[in-house]
């Protein structure tokens, strides 16, 4: 194994664990990170996975800040000089926060809650991810900031709506990046992309300093490029927030479980839409979880199925336009995607007693899914997404492109569920695939662990 200084272009290949590790004894310079971020950035220019950039000098102030602490302090720094990138509804200090939307631009007085606690562990903020517009949609395909280029096929979309977050890794701009969740948003993009996504548990993340999209289901998310980097960045993000209303006390299950059983979905052309090289490859992913050892139980998916419909319907985006209509109504030649401003808008006059019916409806879902299929298994493998849809589909029918692509991430925020989007088996016409795992809540760790399994 080659000893010493590592060359400059293989600091992206570094985990987060490793590339901190050698920061902090020394083997490699923060100069060079910095170098490192500035190239990436350079050569992805035309790619527009960024609203706004942090400067050079900033970025070598952050790293002469960081060089010039005692070393007691760095040894404590789990993501010492470690470059991460945050969605643009994300706030920090001295950069505006956009959620996409030039008019609703804002200056922070202070960090988002989670920003605080990367800082504070040693990370490198590099820049503000692009998104769709006010983190409604799951395309990457509603920014009014140009929409982000999928590495693997121009053809295709990235998936939103942390499409930048998503990107920055794939490209590796960074070594990680703080997404949003609402519907998938912190999933889709990395089943597109060949990364890891996760939506932990409700109220794992706080989501203080972060632009509302639906409160109820709201969550921080985290993109990276393995395992081990995400175990490493929630130990440090996963902070209980007592201001954030909406934060919990997470724990995990009193057991560990050992070569836990999955759930799997049938094979339904109608749960691919046809894509026939999406039903294989996750077929092919459930096959290499049996070849680990893991017990497989087919669950009846319809229950999920049910409450992953509801997140679209008007009486339940009413919750978006509770927080976000009020501002549409009040700049209404704003600069906004119209289709993202149709969904918000169209949802206000929604009657209560339609809301509550579904919500009643959600209910008993929940209380079907408990004795059926948690009864059974501890841990489901579903596809991330039913199929990949190019570019040229999404702009002739936006609306569908987006709720199409939410059969299989849109029910976790509804029930607080953590779910991880992993790289599944390449397709044969070349895009990455995902499996996504998903567990009951205070299963994040859980998670991590499966996904490091089916990685090896």
């Amino acid at each position: 194994m080659r000893m010493g200084k590592i060359m400059k272009q293989e600091l992206s290949d570094l985990s987060v664990r490793e590339l901190a590790l050698r920061l902090r004894q020394g083997e490699i310079e923060l100069t060079d990170v910095v170098d490192d971020v500035l190239a990436a950035r350079a050569e992805n220019a035309s790619n527009p996975m960024f609203i706004t950039v942090v400067p050079e000098q900033d970025l070598r102030k952050r790293a002469d800040e960081l060089a010039s602490l005692p070393a007691a302090i760095r040894s404590k720094m789990p993501l010492y000089g470690v470059p991460f990138v945050v969605k643009d509804n994300i706030d920090v200090v001295g950069y505006a926060t956009t959620a996409g939307c030039p008019e609703y631009a804002y200056r922070p007085a202070r960090n988002a809650f989670v920003v605080d606690r990367l800082l504070e562990a040693g990370a490198m903020l590099v820049a503000k991810a692009n998104l769709d517009q006010f983190a409604t949609g799951l395309t990457g395909m509603r920014s009014v900031y140009g929409f982000p280029q999928n590495p693997y096929s121009p053809d295709h979309i990235v998936g939103g709506s942390s499409s930048g977050s998503g990107v920055a890794i794939a490209c590796r701009t960074a070594h990680f990046s703080l997404g949003t969740d609402t519907a998938g948003s912190g999933r889709i993009p990395a089943g597109f992309l060949g990364i890891y996504g996760f939506r932990p548990s409700g109220g794992l993340l706080s989501n203080s300093g972060v632009v509302p999209s639906g409160r109820m289901l709201d969550s921080c998310s985290v993109f990276c490029r393995n395992p081990d980097d995400l175990r490493l960045v929630m130990s440090s993000a996963g902070v209980y927030d007592a201001a954030d209303p909406f934060a919990k006390e997470v724990r995990g299950r009193p057991r560990s479980l050992k070569d836990p059983t999955v759930g799997v979905i049938e094979l339904k052309d109608e749960y691919f839409l046809g894509d026939a090289e999406a039903k294989r490859v996750y077929a092919a992913g459930i096959e290499r979880l049996r070849g680990l050892g893991y017990s497989i139980e087919q669950i009846d998916y319809d229950p999920f199925a049910e409450i992953s419909d509801m997140t679209y319907k008007p009486e339940l985006m009413a919750e978006r336009a509770a927080v976000l209509g009020p501002f549409i109504e009040a700049h209404p030649a704003g600069t906004y995607s119209p289709v993202v401003k149709a969904a918000l808008m169209n949802s206000t006059d929604c009657k209560a007693v339609d809301a509550y019916r579904i919500l009643h409806r959600r209910t008993e879902l929940v209380r079907q899914i408990e004795l059926d299929a948690w009864s059974k298994v501890d841990v489901l493998a579903l596809p991330t997404a039913p199929t990949i849809h190019k570019r040229s589909m999404v702009e002739r029918d936006p609306a569908y492109a987006s709720t199409s692509l939410g059969l299989f991430v849109n029910f976790a925020p509804h029930l607080g569920l953590p779910a991880l989007s992993v790289p599944n088996v390449m397709r044969s016409d070349g895009l990455p695939s995902g499996l996504m795992f998903v567990g009951q809540p205070g299963d994040d760790g859980l998670l991590i662990d499966v996904a490091q399994q089916f990685a090896h």
